[in-house]
């Protein structure tokens, strides 16, 4: 896949395949979201696996071309992008309907806002006991149950943590 040089932070191969060596089994069929797309790994790695479709939601205008690229690239069907800023599609979209949301927003950094504190108390469009995937710094702190989301498996991979999240 084709990468911005400057725009995103892509989830290492590593990472992405510890990733769906957790979901195999909830892939097939998944209706997924894939918030902070990027360059579509992720949601395209999902569609790969047999998932029925994936939303990507991304803002960045390099990052826009890079994923449309991506996905005339691999040629995979039922994908659908949309070009808004993460946050502000689910407050406008948060009736559930995603068996599976990935987010990898920007890393919080001297300067820059934390996204990934929104993303954990904002209401997903995501059914109940579906799988939302967050991948955070790895010293970031968070906690194991939250209003509607219950903390299922933590995993740290040196700089980079994935926290699987049941939505209750």
């Amino acid at each position: 896949l084709k990468e911005p040089a400057d725009a995103t932070r892509p989830t290492s191969d590593r990472v992405r395949e510890a990733i769906f060596n957790v979901l195999r089994h909830v892939i097939p069929e998944a209706k997924i979201l894939d918030l902070f797309a990027g360059t579509g790994a992720l949601g395209l790695e999902s569609l790969s696996r047999g998932a029925a479709e994936c939303l990507f939601i991304e803002n960045d205008i390099k990052a826009l071309r890079c994923l449309h690229d991506n996905i005339r690239h691999t040629g995979l069907p039922r994908t659908r992008v949309m070009e808004s800023n993460a946050l502000t599609f689910l407050e406008k979209n948060s009736l559930a309907e995603f068996d599976l949301i990935f987010a990898d927003p920007p890393y919080h950094r001297q300067g820059a806002p934390d996204l990934a504190t929104p993303l954990l108390t904002q209401a997903l469009p995501l059914k109940l006991g579906g799988i939302f995937v967050l991948e955070v710094e790895s010293e970031r702190s968070t906690p194991d149950q939250l209003e509607h989301l219950s903390l299922l498996k933590r995993k740290d991979y040196g700089g980079t943590s994935i926290l699987y999240f049941e939505k209750i």
